[in-house]
């Protein structure tokens, strides 16, 4: 029985021709010396462009290319962070952004959003939250692992929060920002209410691209901040190299037909996920409206006795019960701070996904018989 695993953060999907076919061209004409340390003109002129469609004026200069998104985060809290300054996550959250501040001065505060209430996160629960400590909320949109997607009312009404508090920044996550399905992504950076000294995305390639391995990101903020990201850049990793963003830009200017087939088989396999899992008894979940995760709540299964006598206790052992019996690797609700669920990425081959949807329903089906 073959390996599969629902628990990557990554695709199956290849990256696009055009951005292969723009790198080797690249690396041809010899585009392989050190490039600037906040990334070719060409490029972060693109990356402008693509938030002009959505009536968003950016100019280069409010642009850092880094070498991932995590990387940008990195950069990002670096230079903000004093010693006590909070930074509020809105949770379930990616785990990376806990080992992020683990290299931080500061201190990570979460806000923990529910499944019954689709994962929102309300301007009151927000209120409560924020105090004059509060140096940036993180926000990911579409979120991970919950695939829930803001609205542009509901992020007007949390920004309506934030410019209390004049010395907070927002950081908003849009790594998966082409990759929606009931509605349409809204770019914070469009909100009434964004104060461009104060607002911050991060973004890149790894996700709506299928390009991970290339480590390709970018920000864009207010001028000051860029420079300090610059400089901080410039002192650490330089800058990405340049045949990498003649790949990043064939990416945005010519991968529409890469999105649309990503787009298509997603949606497909979203529906293969969601009839698996109503498929199984006392299995709660949120349908995502963005990203390519379900974050069902498995609770209901821990506590019983596996068919090799192995209690399964937590989720954690809920996981490594897939894993030696099912062949079935499932990333463990802890790791993003939610107990009792799972994140299941339906990024995966068609067939697999019906496979794992199977094994996934006869171990939890045993578990309980």
């Amino acid at each position: 029985m073959e390996v599969i695993s629902l628990a990557a953060g990554t695709s199956y999907f290849k990256s696009p021709e055009t951005a292969i076919d723009a790198a080797v061209q690249a690396l041809e004409a010899g585009h392989t010396l050190y490039g600037p340390t906040e990334g070719t003109l060409a490029l972060r002129e693109t990356i402008c462009r693509k938030y002009n469609l959505d009536g968003i004026d950016l100019s280069a200069s409010q642009v850092v290319v880094t070498p991932g998104t995590k990387q940008a985060l990195f950069n990002l809290l670096t230079v903000l962070i004093q010693p006590n300054d909070e930074v509020v996550v809105p949770t379930p959250a990616w785990f990376g952004f806990h080992e992020l501040m683990r290299y931080s001065p500061g201190k990570l505060v979460p806000l923990p959003t529910h499944l019954q209430d689709g994962y929102k996160l309300s301007p009151e629960m927000l209120e409560a939250t924020l105090t004059e400590r509060t140096r940036i909320l993180l926000l990911t949109n579409p979120g991970n692992p919950s695939g829930r997607l803001y609205s542009k009312t509901e992020l007007e009404a949390l920004l309506a929060v934030t410019n209390k508090y004049p010395n907070l920044y927002i950081i908003s996550d849009e790594i998966y920002d082409l990759i929606t399905y009931s509605r349409a992504f809204t770019t914070i950076l469009s909100c009434e209410g964004a104060k461009a000294s104060r607002t911050i995305i991060v973004n890149g390639f790894s996700k709506t691209f299928a390009m991970s391995g290339w480590r390709l990101g970018f920000i864009i903020g207010p001028n000051d901040l860029v420079k300090k990201s610059i400089d901080f850049q410039g002192a650490t990793f330089s800058g990405v190299s340049v045949f990498l963003q003649e790949a990043a830009k064939a990416a945005i200017e010519l991968g529409s037909a890469h999105l649309a087939l990503q787009k298509d088989v997603l949606t497909r396999n979203r529906e293969i996920m969601r009839q698996g899992l109503e498929a199984i008894p006392n299995v709660r979940f949120y349908l995502p409206d963005g990203a390519y995760y379900f974050f069902p709540d498995l609770s209901d299964y821990l506590g019983h006795t596996s068919i090799s006598g192995e209690q399964i206790r937590t989720t954690d052992d809920l996981c490594r019960y897939f894993r030696s019996c099912y062949n079935l690797e499932l990333a463990s609700g802890d790791l993003f701070g939610a107990p009792g669920h799972v994140r299941m990425s339906f990024a995966v081959e068609p067939h697999r996904l019906q496979d794992a949807m199977q094994r996934l329903r006869q171990g939890l089906l045993l578990l309980t018989a």
